[in-house]
This record gives structure tokens, sequence and C-alpha cells, in this order.
């Protein structure tokens, strides 16, 4: 294993092919006669390749844009079709609960007054529904009411207060 180099020795191999190799006058002319060097033409294909990346991402950039727009654009029509479609659902749902609720025998007749507060706290959560703690004051008269019917009821059944 380390016994053999494994670099080739020192002295280049050179095969002599049995065709003789011709260049044609104007060839070994030109070639003499060019200004070219290879410096010069490794900055020129340098500068060419940088052009071609330039171009290629530029057209990447611009066909990225486009399919992120459209992307955009038909999330935002599935956003609306989506919202749309889960405020009718919702309204669907609160009418068949609605309805169901209905369906439902009551044991008894709410008061008048407790019926009054529950229609309070209703419309002032209607008409502050992006704001409900304004309806504080709503809400304590209702807890107050149904605090007194309450009472009543375990008086009735129970036969004392407790």
């Amino acid at each position: 294993m380390g016994s053999s180099t494994s670099k080739p020795s020192g002295e280049p191999i050179v095969i002599h092919g049995q065709t003789p190799i011709r260049f044609s006058n104007s060839l070994v002319t030109t070639l003499t006669q060019s200004s070219e060097t290879d410096s010069t033409r490794e900055k020129q294909l340098e500068l060419h390749i940088q052009a071609r990346v330039a171009e290629e991402l530029a057209r990447l950039e611009a066909r990225e844009g486009q399919v992120l727009a459209g992307i955009d654009e038909r999330l935002q029509q599935a956003e609306v079709k989506e919202g749309e479609g889960d405020r009718v659902k919702v309204q669907h749902d609160i009418e068949a609960l609605r309805e169901r609720l209905d369906r439902i025998p009551k044991l008894m007749e709410l008061e008048e007054g407790v019926e009054l507060a529950r229609q309070s706290v209703l419309g002032c959560l209607r008409n502050n529904n992006t704001r409900p703690l304004d309806c504080w004051k709503e809400v304590a008269d209702f807890k107050e009411h149904t605090r007194r019917m309450e009472k009543a009821f375990v008086v009735r059944t129970v036969g004392r207060g407790y």
C-alpha cells in the first residue's frame, strides 16, 4: 500500500501517431496574427457567461413573480368563496338551533322582568358586536333577575329558602 508511489514518473508520455497532422496555411496565419491572448479570451468568455447568467436570473425572477401573483389571486378567490360559504353555513346552523330550541317544551314561562332583561342583553350585544364588554350593566341586571327566579323556584320546590 505505501511501498509504491501513486504519482507517475516526471517524464511525459508522448505518443506518435502514424498519420501526420497538417494545418492549412490560413489557419496558421490567423492564429499567429491574432491579437487575442488567452487572458483576453478568458475575460470575454467570463463576461459572456455573466451576461447569460444575468439574463436567465431575470427571466426566472419574472416567472417567479408571475407564479406568485397567480397563487395570491387564487388564494384570495378561495378565501372569499370559503368566507361566504362559512357565513352561510353558520347562519343555517343558527336557524336550525333556533328551530330546535323552539320545539323543546318549556317547563315554565319566564317572568316579564327576566324576559325584558334577556332582550336588553341581546339588543346590547347586537349593537356592540365588536365590544361585548360594554354590555356589563345589562348582563348584571339579567343575572339579578335570574337569581330571583331561581330562588323562587327553589322555595316552591323545596319549601324553604337557601
